[in-house]
């Protein structure tokens, strides 16, 4: 998927497993579970409130996430890349889950703001 805006009138049709997403800009709507192992690539990240996604060996490269709130997901092996994070929040969910950065790495990111982003830093 291409040049494309997701926002709360249609982030319900995506398909957010295994796809390709370049210079797509995700925002402003709260979404609850989900397993996501795509790839995005020069993408934005607004204004989004996500519950439990399972992340699983997603890439991200060269996006920028801003006022994002991540609660109880799963970032496992997945890959930051050239990543800016400003006001984004990776917390607890209600039964008290942590997200889960285990095998996640970063490379080059910036982080302004926010709270609980673990990658490993690999710069």
């Amino acid at each position: 998927m291409r040049s494309t805006e997701i926002d709360a009138t249609n982030f319900e049709t995506i398909e957010w497993d295994d796809c390709y997403f370049k210079y797509c800009e995700f925002s402003g709507f709260s979404k609850e579970g989900g397993v996501i192992s795509s790839d995005f690539v020069a993408c934005s990240f607004k204004n989004l409130d996500w519950y439990w996604g399972v992340f699983a060996q997603a890439n991200f490269v060269r996006c920028n996430f801003t006022n994002c709130t991540f609660r109880g997901a799963s970032f496992a092996d997945a890959r930051f890349v050239e990543c800016g994070l400003k006001d984004v929040r990776f917390i607890e969910d209600n039964l008290r889950i942590r997200c889960d950065f285990s095998g996640a790495v970063a490379y080059g990111c910036t982080v302004e703001g926010g709270e609980g982003f673990k990658a490993k830093d690999r710069t």
